[in-house]
C-alpha cells in the first residue's frame, strides 16, 4: 500500500510538471508582436486595485477610447480591454480575468459586440486566450460550448506549444523577456490610427430599420457580466461609440429595452451625429472605426459624462500617478505631430 502511494504520487509530480513545463514553452512560442499581446499581457502588469474604470469591448470601443485623456481631463484611472470581433461571452471571462487583480468601481461595456454577427475567427479567439495565464477561469472559458472549439482546438488552445511549436528557430530576446515579464501597455488598451478615409454613406444612418436582435447568446452572457458586477458592488454601464456602417436606431432602443429592464445607464453616442463626429475627416476606414480625431472627441463626451455622474476619486498613490502621467506624456508627444483642433462638443 505505501509503495503503490508512492507510485500515484511519483505520477502526479510527474503530469504535474509535465503540464508546467508545457505551459512554459507554450508562453514562450506564442508570437507577442501583434497589438492584443499588449493590450491582455499589459493588462497583467498594471497594478494590483489601481483602476477606476475597466472598459470592456470590441475594436469599436478600444479605437475610440483614451484611458490617458481621460487621466488628464478627470483624474481617473481606466484601461480599454477587448479584442476585434469580441463577443459577450469572451468579454464575461475577459471581466472574470480582470477582477482577480482589479477592483474597478465602474465596468463600461461597449454594445457593439452584441450584434456581432459574422464569423468569430478562430484568430480572434487565439488573441484573447493565448495571451491570458493559465488558470480555472481560462480553461473554463475553453470548455465553453458557446465558442465552438473541438477537441482539437482545445488542446492547442491550452498548451499553444502544439500549434506554435514550428516556431522553435525564431525566438528571440522579446519572446523570453515577455514571457517572464511582460512591459506595461503605455496605451492602457487604446489603439490609434491617423489615416484618414471618409464614410460615403448617408448621415442619417440611425433612420429606422428592420428590427435588430441581440446574438444568439448575448442576453445570457450580458445578464451574467451584470450578475458579476452586482456581486462585486460595481456599476455596470452601457455604451455605444459612433459607428456609422454598424449601428442603426432598431438597435439602438434594442439596448435601450434592455438596459431600462435592467436599471442600467445607457449612453449612445450616435445621436445628433453631425454635432459629434464629422464622418468625412474622423475615421480611418469608411465609417468602421474612429481615427484620433474621431477617439478624442469620444474620450470628451465621455470625460464630460464621468463627470457629472460618476464620483471618483483622484489616486494618491505615486506609483500610479507616475504610470499615467507617461502615458498621457507618451500619448501627446505623439499627438503633437497631427495638427486638426479637436473640438469640445457638449452632449
Amino acid at each position: 500500500m505505501k509503495n503503490r502511494r508512492k507510485s500515484i504520487l511519483a505520477f502526479t509530480s510527474f503530469i504535474v510538471i509535465f503540464a508546467l513545463l508545457l505551459n512554459l514553452f507554450s508562453m514562450i512560442l506564442i508570437p507577442k508582436d501583434n497589438k492584443m499581446s499588449k493590450t491582455i499581457r499589459g493588462f497583467y502588469e498594471e497594478k494590483k486595485n489601481s483602476l477606476d474604470v475597466l472598459f470592456l469591448g470590441d475594436s469599436s470601443m478600444y479605437r475610440s477610447i483614451i484611458p490617458a485623456k481621460l487621466w488628464k481631463e478627470n483624474g481617473f484611472t481606466s484601461y480599454a480591454l477587448g479584442a476585434p470581433s469580441v463577443r459577450t461571452y469572451a468579454l464575461y471571462y475577459l471581466l472574470e480575468e480582470a477582477l482577480k487583480t482589479q477592483k474597478p468601481k465602474v465596468v463600461v461595456m461597449e454594445v457593439n459586440c452584441a450584434f456581432n454577427d459574422h464569423k468569430y475567427s478562430m484568430g480572434n479567439k487565439r488573441k484573447i486566450i493565448d495571451h491570458m495565464k493559465l488558470s480555472m477561469n481560462k480553461i473554463n472559458m475553453i470548455q465553453d460550448a458557446a465558442f465552438q472549439f473541438s477537441l482539437t482546438d482545445k488542446i492547442s488552445l491550452l498548451f499553444p506549444v502544439f500549434l506554435y511549436h514550428n516556431r522553435y528557430n525564431e525566438i528571440n530576446a522579446v519572446d523570453i523577456a515577455e514571457t517572464f515579464g511582460s512591459p506595461m501597455n503605455d496605451t492602457k488598451g487604446f489603439i490609434s490610427s491617423y489615416k484618414q478615409k471618409p464614410y460615403k454613406g448617408k448621415t442619417n444612418y440611425m433612420r429606422a430599420s428592420s428590427q435588430a436582435m441581440f446574438d444568439a447568446n448575448s442576453k445570457k452572457y450580458m445578464d451574467m457580466i451584470h450578475d458579476i458586477c452586482k456581486k462585486n458592488h460595481i456599476k455596470l454601464m452601457l455604451l455605444k461609440v459612433p459607428g456609422a456602417k454598424e449601428w442603426n436606431q432598431s438597435k439602438k432602443e434594442a439596448v435601450e429595452l434592455y438596459a431600462k429592464e435592467r436599471h442600467l445607464p445607457y449612453l449612445d453616442l450616435n445621436t445628433n451625429m453631425e454635432k459629434n463626429i464629422d464622418w468625412r475627416r474622423d475615421t480611418n476606414d469608411s465609417g468602421v472605426h474612429l481615427n484620433i480625431f474621431g477617439a478624442e472627441k469620444v474620450t470628451m463626451e465621455l470625460s464630460q459624462y464621468f463627470h457629472r455622474h460618476y464620483r471618483l476619486k483622484k489616486t494618491t498613490d505615486q506609483e500610479v500617478i507616475t504610470s499615467f502621467n507617461k502615458a498621457y506624456r507618451l500619448f501627446n508627444e505623439k499627438r503633437k505631430s497631427y495638427k486638426r483642433p479637436v473640438k469640445t462638443v457638449t452632449i
